[in-house]
């Protein structure tokens, strides 16, 4: 069975994101909601704040757990893995991706994934013109918001995501005017000081010409790890602690990734090593380990790279 029969055969979908969603696998599940007519959002670890407007525009109120509501269908969005979506976890789930395949393609009843893909928002565009659906305004808008924001406003996108922003922009109609609250980018109090915080705190390596850079802040890893891949670090590892362990937040250049893939290599081994989950892109990703100190994961992270890449890395003062 493939995704568009698997959708159209549910009657009550629970829509889950994964964890701290942001606004694509947020934007994904309204749009898919829109697009179906029916379904409930489920967001396991709550919304990130730049996604909570999404909520507020929408007028959801997003349920935690698939088992406080009647369901036939649980349709996993953006996440690969179990570990994302956690506590929920599902057989059999329909499973709509962009990200480098984890445990839930292989358990999944249908799927659609695509590395390829800017965004998982792109993905459910390209449901709807496989099913015929109307992509309405309401549909479009959080779709919309999903694409720009995880392309980063399309910015070394591939053609054919921003073939689907342009169509989107094209069936917002009156809802254009909700777009900028939805898109707002200025930077909290939180991530001008994570930033902050992330560079001085950061230790530096150097080996011929590739910099990596590991820090660590109390909140807000993305903003902290934009700022040191903004000053030309070739990998950037945000650790921050967690009630329940140790979240890894890791950024790449594209002179890394032709050495080794976030998703695919580094935070993987993260997590096999002291346990949890890592997976994301080639050169974006998220681990969330276990049992685990910032420490322990500096140390072990650049003999791992010495050692794969056969370089030796020099302390940057």
């Amino acid at each position: 069975m493939n995704v568009v029969e698997a959708l159209r055969a549910t009657k009550s979908p629970v829509l889950v994101t994964h964890r701290h969603a942001d606004r694509d696998s947020l934007g994904s599940a309204i749009g898919l909601r829109e697009l179906l007519g029916q379904g409930t959002i489920c967001t396991p670890d709550g919304v990130a704040r730049p996604a909570q407007s999404l909520l507020e525009t929408f007028d959801i109120d997003p349920v935690t757990r698939p088992t406080k509501v009647a369901h036939d269908a649980i349709v996993v969005l953006d996440a690969p893995s179990a570990e994302r979506i956690a506590p929920v976890d599902p057989s059999s789930p329909i499973l709509v991706d962009h990200h480098e395949p984890d445990n839930l393609a292989s358990r999944a009843a249908a799927s659609l994934v695509d590395t390829d893909a800017g965004a998982t928002a792109e993905l459910i565009v390209q449901l709807a013109d496989t099913a015929d659906w109307e992509l309405s305004p309401e549909a479009a808008l959080p779709l919309l918001v999903g694409l720009l924001d995880d392309t980063g406003f399309l910015m070394g996108a591939p053609p054919r995501s921003v073939t689907v922003a342009v169509d989107l922009v094209g069936a917002i109609d009156d809802r254009s005017a909700d777009l900028p609250q939805l898109l707002d980018r200025s930077r909290a109090s939180g991530e001008q000081s994570a930033r902050a915080l992330g560079t001085l705190r950061a230790t530096g390596y150097r080996a011929g010409d590739l910099f990596v850079a590991v820090t660590h802040v109390g909140g807000y890893e993305t903003a902290a790890a934009h700022a040191l891949r903004d000053a030309g670090i070739d990998l950037v590892v945000v650790c921050s602690e967690q009630a329940d362990g140790l979240r890894v937040t890791a950024r790449a250049s594209e002179a890394f990734v032709e050495r080794r893939s976030l998703g695919g290599d580094i935070l993987p081994t993260l997590a096999e090593e002291f346990g949890g989950d890592g997976g994301g892109h080639a050169s974006a990703g998220v681990a969330e380990l276990s049992k685990a100190s910032f420490d322990e994961v500096e140390a072990f992270l650049i003999a791992r790279l010495e050692s794969e890449l056969g370089l030796t890395f020099t302390t940057v003062a």
